[in-house]
């Protein structure tokens, strides 16, 4: 079983957002004549996620046909505008998650650190890489232009419904169906939430927790922070370790994500389309505010 170490070890790496810090419980240049150059403004550097500018992307008159997605999210969006990628890869793996219901896709031939080589992902022959929810630097976006656009956010990592559009207008497909789904299923939940008397949550991130155990929580500016907030409710955070019987509140749901769940640990990280509302599902199953 992980040791309390290796829980704190896989929550931090995730790059989860963590606001404590204990975790609780026991290649060569090539082109494509369908692409063109988009010139953006240049963004602040205070965000590391945000791409440089101007960058190389699909454009409204030469939508894209073959994508690699570089990232889980990107795939769960793609794969939601029922396109299929050329091939995918992701750091926390592209194989089926249980918000997807197709196979996984082809993968570049890769067992480095970091994003696949360019030479892994000439065989490929694409249009465009997705990467708005990728950890991408600048010099590994600029080596990505070499070989086809890229589909990023030039303000850094979107919100889902943000990347929905985002990917939709580059491969020429309607948002709108895929919206609708997800916004149906987020309503629910969050109208279900506040029929119990729900006003905010506290997502803590450990294995398991007694009452007077310290344990991190989730930060309310997280990518999941964000989206609770954006459905009308409150995210409670905590700049130190907190005892778990202190997060229990009338009105606070709070919620648990253990870090050896690698499925919840990737839609908490990178929400998207279809990830968002199962995490959140996931989350609240079975659990009652005080």
């Amino acid at each position: 079983m992980p040791t309390r170490r290796d829980a704190l070890r896989l929550a931090l790496g995730a790059g989860l957002g963590l606001t404590g810090l204990s975790a609780c419980g026991t290649g060569g240049e090539a082109t494509t004549s369908m692409m063109t150059t988009t010139t953006r403004s240049p963004v602040s550097g205070d965000d590391p996620l945000a791409p440089p500018s101007p960058i190389r992307t699909p454009t409204a008159d030469s939508p894209v046909r073959r994508v690699i997605t570089l990232s889980s999210a990107d795939l769960d969006v793609l794969l939601a505008l029922d396109r299929e990628p050329a091939a995918a890869w992701a750091a926390d793996g592209t194989g089926p998650r249980p918000w997807r219901d197709r196979a996984a896709p082809p993968a570049p031939d890769w067992g480095g650190p970091g994003l696949p080589s360019l030479r892994s992902l000439l065989p490929f022959g694409v249009d465009a890489f997705a990467l708005a929810a990728a950890d991408a630097s600048e010099s590994q976006l600029r080596g990505l232009e070499r070989l086809a656009g890229v589909i990023v956010d030039p303000g850094g990592r979107p919100g889902w419904r943000e990347h929905l559009d985002l990917v939709a207008a580059a491969v020429d497909r309607d948002p709108d169906p895929a919206a609708g789904v997800a916004e149906e299923a987020l309503d629910a939940w969050a109208g279900g939430q506040r029929r119990l008397g729900v006003r905010a949550l506290v997502v803590v991130v450990g294995t398991g927790a007694r009452p007077d155990t310290p344990v991190a929580t989730l930060g309310e500016g997280s990518p999941l922070g964000g989206e609770i907030r954006r459905l009308g409710l409150d995210v409670v955070s905590y700049a130190e370790p907190t005892p778990y019987r202190e997060l229990r509140r009338p009105g606070v749901q709070v919620v648990r994500v253990d870090p050896r769940d690698g499925d919840l640990v990737a839609a908490v990280r990178q929400p998207s389309v279809t990830s968002l509302p199962w995490a959140l599902g996931r989350l609240v199953a079975g659990r009652r505010p005080v």
